[in-house]
């Protein structure tokens, strides 16, 4: 009996239904009352990036990615009641999502004080929709007035993670949270990220000088301008990638960069403030020199507010020029307090003095090869080594007593075999651009000159073998005839 009359009422409601379509398609008048035509009204829902409350704490922390959309269409059925659509764009296929109303609250009333009723309120929509890679959905036949769900009804609106367990309480865990029926527009990344700059080792760290790089010991030749920079990015799941960029690096080298765990020096084995080992959870990589800047990234468990915030380490550079230590300082290349920039300190350029006295035979001990010609024995010549902060070095050099109007031509001639010379100099006789050639002209008594060499502090004034000759302006030049020099030494090297 039932069944014949709900069938009955079908035919019946289907019968009107068709004479009033029937009716409609047959007039020649349009539809006047709108009112009678059923509404609805769709929602639309960004990431959850922590917009809804303005606050980047209750942003999404986890492994889902960070597209996901959700559409919400509120439907007027016949009967007035609401039909409510939730869309979910960018699933991941065999997911299943829950979705949830949540109704707003009195904090002070609620369990864990949320502003919500943790319990979804099914008679609205709470359900799971199953994800397929694209665009899912589900609907709710509701039997609340459509007019009601529209102007009367508060409530949170909720896509739960479903690559963790559901929480009612952890906000970070809503791919989705706005205010039921009000669109949510895409808020701005909420994945943090903080960069820091250190400058070059000039002791400046530990307000020391003697803790300064130092490269005058047997091993050790970095150019001064190596910079780093370090930056810490939050990943979706709250963790953190730290990435080092090492500047100005040297082609080829192997540049170790290290966190090395702060730690109370009376407990280390070599009274450091920190921890030997470093700490490779955090940063503990070799970085390959190109010539230019090199970067590595390393992908931490660590939370990043934890790395921020709490975590205590020295960022350390190591000097790939020369074996690694972990306890002398001068090494270090870099040496800063990590996820603190570094300031420049003085830079502790190198210079060196070497003065040169008459070619009176001295430099060969030869009493033969000392000079014979008009000019005044009192000159001299001082040279003056800088380095610089590329690492090169720069030759200054002064004559002293030279004859007013005069050009002096001054020469480093690079050692050679005597016996592949042409003429079987201990020299190459073109002299050598690259170290030191200038026509120095007198002007009061003291003429000066200098050169930018491509070689490092180190190269110049330990390896570079070379005589250094200032040729008498009163005779023709000649670079076979020694008695011809003013000055005949050994290119920056003291005369011992």
């Amino acid at each position: 009996m039932i069944y014949s009359n709900i069938t009955s009422n079908l035919k019946l409601i289907a019968l009107v239904l068709f004479s009033t379509l029937f009716a409609m398609a047959c007039s020649d008048d349009p539809v006047s009352d709108i009112d009678d035509e059923l509404r609805s009204e769709t929602s639309t829902y960004a990431f959850n990036e922590g917009q809804a409350l303005d606050d980047n704490d209750s942003a999404y922390r986890g492994e889902h990615d960070r597209n996901l959309e959700a559409e919400l269409m509120i439907e007027e059925m016949e009967n007035g009641n609401a039909s409510i659509t939730v869309t979910l764009n960018n699933t991941i296929s065999g997911e299943e999502y829950a979705v949830h109303a949540h109704d707003m609250a009195d904090p002070a009333t609620t369990e864990n004080g949320t502003p919500y009723n943790e319990t979804p309120n099914a008679d609205v929509f709470a359900g799971a929709i199953e994800g397929n890679g694209s665009s899912a959905s589900l609907t709710n036949d509701t039997d609340i007035s459509y007019d009601e769900i529209i102007n009367e009804y508060e409530a949170f609106f909720v896509v739960h993670d479903p690559l963790q367990d559901i929480s009612t309480v952890d906000l970070t865990t809503y791919l989705v949270l706005g205010v039921f029926g009000q669109s949510l527009g895409a808020g701005e990344s909420s994945l943090r990220s903080e960069s820091f700059s250190y400058a070059f080792n000039e002791g400046q760290a530990l307000d020391d000088p003697e803790s300064a790089y130092d490269a005058s010991g047997e091993e050790g030749d970095h150019p001064r301008n190596l910079t780093a920079e370090l930056l810490i990015e939050e990943r979706g799941t709250g963790e953190a990638n730290v990435t080092v960029t090492l500047n100005n690096t040297i082609d080829g080298e192997e540049y170790a960069v290290h966190a090395h765990d702060m730690a109370d020096p009376n407990e280390t084995p070599n009274g450091t403030p920190y921890d030997e080992t470093p700490n490779g959870d955090v940063f503990a990589q070799a970085i390959a020199g190109n010539g230019n800047s090199a970067t590595a990234t390393n992908e931490t468990d660590l939370n990043y507010l934890e790395l921020i915030e709490e975590y205590e380490a020295f960022f350390v550079v190591h000097d790939p020029t020369q074996a690694i230590s972990t306890t002398d300082l001068t090494t270090y290349l870099i040496l800063g307090v990590f996820g603190e920039t570094l300031d420049e300190g003085e830079p502790n350029l190198r210079s060196e003095t070497i003065e040169y006295s008459f070619n009176e035979g001295q430099a060969l001990d030869d009493p033969d090869t000392a000079y014979e010609g008009d000019h005044a024995r009192d000159l001299s010549v001082t040279m003056v080594i800088d380095e610089e902060i590329d690492g090169t070095s720069t030759i200054n050099v002064t004559i002293n007593n030279a004859i007013n109007g005069e050009t002096y031509p001054v020469h480093s001639h690079d050692f050679a075999d005597p016996d592949t010379t042409e003429n079987g100099t201990p020299y190459d006789e073109t002299p050598n651009g690259d170290i030191f050639v200038a026509d120095l002209e007198a002007d009061g008594g003291e003429v000066t000159g200098s050169n930018q060499t491509n070689l490092s502090f180190n190269e110049l004034t330990r390896e570079y073998g070379g005589f250094f000759v200032v040729h008498d302006p009163l005779q023709a030049l000649s670079t076979t005839d020694l008695t011809t020099y003013l000055i005949l030494g050994e290119t920056a090297r003291d005369l011992d």
